[in-house]
């Protein structure tokens, strides 16, 4: 999410009004869609390899899940979405995306915000069954962000490329309902320009670092069909 200028005299020209653009790296997301193509290839040329699982086993299986993080709600209102096919008795495709767009005042001088739009594709593997118990992921993301005024004074946008890592439980609540429980964690690197405070605009440090970071709390109802 970029800065345009709203008040003079900011160094950069970003200032009080805080916009989104549109999304500012769509070749990633390309890159995104094709390796996830070629996962669910590899997945499908491996599955006469199992001698437990066979036609009739994927049939009756569920194969799509579409789930609700509600923690990701919590985070100032974060949007999401997030979509699993299965391909195999233990292996599920995902692909997901988190929007914000909020920015919260206090005062006229006095804001806070945690703004992004992120997309991601990964695979879980489930030790028992899709769709059921425990699991483990790994994803590929990419996020544009603007977050700051919520624990220190300073504010930091930029534009972040990774892999991260994930575990979690699902518990099964009735055939077409579970509710998923998770925490995982990410790093990459990210180009990024850090801002003295929210709405002033005045940029203190910008450049290219590398980070590690936790990427989410889940507590999601996943509908099962």
């Amino acid at each position: 999410m970029r800065c345009f200028n709203g008040l003079p005299g900011g160094k950069d020209g970003a200032g009080d009004s805080l916009t989104p653009a549109a999304p500012s790296r769509p070749p990633f997301v390309l890159l995104l869609a094709a390796l996830l193509w070629f996962a669910a290839a590899g997945a499908q040329a491996q599955q006469p390899q199992d001698p437990s699982y066979g036609p009739q086993e994927l049939e009756h299986q569920a194969r799509l899940a579409f789930s609700q993080n509600l923690a990701d709600y919590l985070s100032l209102g974060t949007l999401n979405a997030d979509l699993q096919y299965s391909i195999h008795r233990r292996w599920t495709l995902e692909a997901g995306a988190k929007y914000n767009n909020w920015t919260w005042r206090q005062r006229q001088d006095e804001q806070f915000e945690a703004r992004q739009q992120a997309y991601y594709v990964g695979v879980r593997w489930w030790p028992w069954y899709t769709y059921s118990g425990w699991w483990v992921g790994t994803k590929m993301q990419y996020r544009e962000y603007n977050r700051g005024g919520l624990f220190r004074p300073e504010a930091e946008e930029g534009d972040a490329f990774g892999a991260g890592a994930s575990g979690g439980y699902s518990v099964h609540v009735n055939p077409w309902l579970n509710v998923d429980f998770g925490f995982g964690f990410w790093g990459g690197v990210t180009k990024y320009v850090t801002y003295a405070c929210p709405h002033c605009g005045r940029r203190v440090d910008e450049g290219t670092k590398f980070f590690l970071l936790p990427d989410e709390v889940r507590i999601a109802l996943q509908l099962i069909f």
